[in-house]
C-alpha cells in the first residue's frame, strides 16, 4: 500500500477542521453539523457503512468491496459494506438519502444509473439529487454495445442497417424502464434513425443473460457486466460508445470508428454520495481519503481486473456532472414515459 498513508490520515482531520471553520465562518453551520462534528469525524474505532442498493456478488457489490478495505485505512476505522437491495435500488438510495447527516454513512449514486430512480415518477422515490452531496467517483465504465455470438449481425454497420430494414423487429434488453440502458437506448435510436423493441429487465444479469441465451438481440451496458461473456464468447462487442478505444476491449472499435461519428457519451460514473446537510469538513475528509484510495496501486489493479478504469472525479466535479447529466436526460426520460 502506499507509503504517504500515515502523513494523510494525520492531515485528514486537520484540513477538516481548517474547512469546516471557514465554512461555518461563511453559512452560520448551515450545512446541518457543526465544527465539532467535521473536526471529530471520523471517531477512532467507529464503524462507516458503505450503502450499496443492489444485491452481494453484483458489480456494484464487487466494486466496493475492492475500494473499502483501502478507504477505512486512510480513515483509520471500519468500513463495512450494507447491501439494500431492492425497488430497483430506491430502497437502498432512500435509505442513505434519510441516514443522519454525519459522515457514518454514505454509499453508492451513481451517474446516470440514478436519475431514472426519481426522474421517474412510477418510482415513488421520495429523493432526489438535493438529497444527497457527493464526495467523489472512483471509477468509470464505458458503455458498450453487444449481440450473441451466433447473431448474424457482425459489425455495427449491420446492426443499424438491419434495424433500419425492418423497423421494431429486432429486440433490445435494458436492466429497467427508464433507467440508463434505456435512455442510452433511446438516444441511439434517434440518432441512427432506429425504431427498437425494448424489453426491460429486473436487473443488469437478467439482461446479461437473456442476451447470452439469445432472448433478445442486442443490449449495451457497461463493458464490465460483459466483459466475462465476451471473454468467454458468448457475445460480439460491436462497439464502444466513447472518444478512445476502452483498455480492456481494445480490439472493439469506437462508434466513430465503426462510421457513426457524434453520438453523445454514455460513460457510467461509480459515484459516492453522503446525505445532503453532511457538514462539509467531513465531505472534505471523506473526498481526500477516496481520492487517496481509488490511486492507491493494489486498488487500481483490482478494479482493472473487474474491467473497471479507475478514474477519480473530486466531489465538485461529481456535483457538476450531475447536474449535467440531470438535465440532459430529464426530457428524455419524460418522452419514455409518455403513453406508458
Amino acid at each position: 500500500m502506499s507509503s504517504t498513508r500515515p502523513l494523510i490520515r494525520r492531515t485528514l482531520g486537520a484540513f477538516a477542521l481548517v474547512t469546516a471553520t471557514a465554512l461555518t465562518a461563511c453559512s452560520g453551520g448551515s450545512s446541518g453539523g457543526t465544527e465539532a462534528d467535521a473536526a471529530a469525524f471520523p471517531e477512532a474505532g467507529s464503524t462507516l457503512e458503505w450503502v450499496v442498493p443492489s444485491a452481494a456478488g453484483g458489480g456494484n457489490d464487487i466494486l466496493a468491496r475492492i475500494v473499502a478495505p483501502a478507504l477505512a485505512e486512510e480513515l483509520g476505522v471500519t468500513v463495512q459494506v450494507v447491501n439494500r437491495e431492492g425497488g430497483n435500488q430506491v430502497i437502498g438510495l432512500t435509505e442513505l438519502a434519510n441516514a443522519d447527516p454525519d459522515g457514518t454513512t454514505f454509499g453508492y449514486t451513481n451517474l446516470p444509473s440514478i436519475l431514472g430512480r426519481y426522474l421517474d415518477p412510477s418510482q415513488q422515490a421520495s429523493f432526489d439529487r438535493e438529497s444527497f452531496t457527493p464526495f467523489g467517483s472512483f471509477a468509470s465504465n464505458d458503455i458498450v454495445i453487444a449481440v450473441p455470438a451466433d447473431s448474424p449481425v457482425q459489425t455495427m454497420e449491420d446492426f443499424v442497417e438491419a434495424a433500419q430494414d425492418d423497423p421494431g423487429a429486432i429486440t433490445a434488453g435494458t436492466d429497467s424502464r427508464a433507467g440508463d440502458d434505456h435512455v442510452n437506448l433511446s438516444v441511439l435510436e434517434q440518432e441512427l434513425d432506429m425504431d427498437l423493441n425494448v424489453v426491460h429487465y429486473d436487473s443488469g444479469s437478467d439482461k446479461v443473460a437473456a442476451l447470452v441465451s439469445g432472448e433478445v438481440d442486442m443490449a449495451l451496458g457497461g463493458v464490465s457486466s460483459f466483459f466475462g461473456p465476451y471473454q468467454s464468447g458468448d457475445i460480439r462487442l460491436l462497439a464502444v460508445v466513447a472518444d478512445e478505444p476502452n483498455p480492456f476491449v481494445e480490439d472493439v472499435p469506437t462508434l466513430t470508428d465503426a462510421g457513426f461519428p457524434g453520438i453523445d457519451q454514455m460513460t457510467s460514473r461509480f459515484t459516492l454520495s453522503v446525505p445532503a446537510g453532511t457538514p462539509e469538513g467531513i465531505v472534505t475528509t471523506l473526498e481526500a481519503a477516496l481520492e487517496v484510495a481509488t490511486t492507491d496501486p493494489e486498488v487500481m489493479s483490482a478494479l482493472e481486473d473487474a474491467a473497471t478504469r479507475p478514474d477519480f472525479l473530486d466531489a465538485q466535479e461529481a456535483a457538476d456532472l450531475w447536474a449535467e447529466r440531470e438535465t440532459a436526460v430529464e426530457p428524455i426520460i419524460a418522452d419514455l414515459l409518455v403513453g406508458q
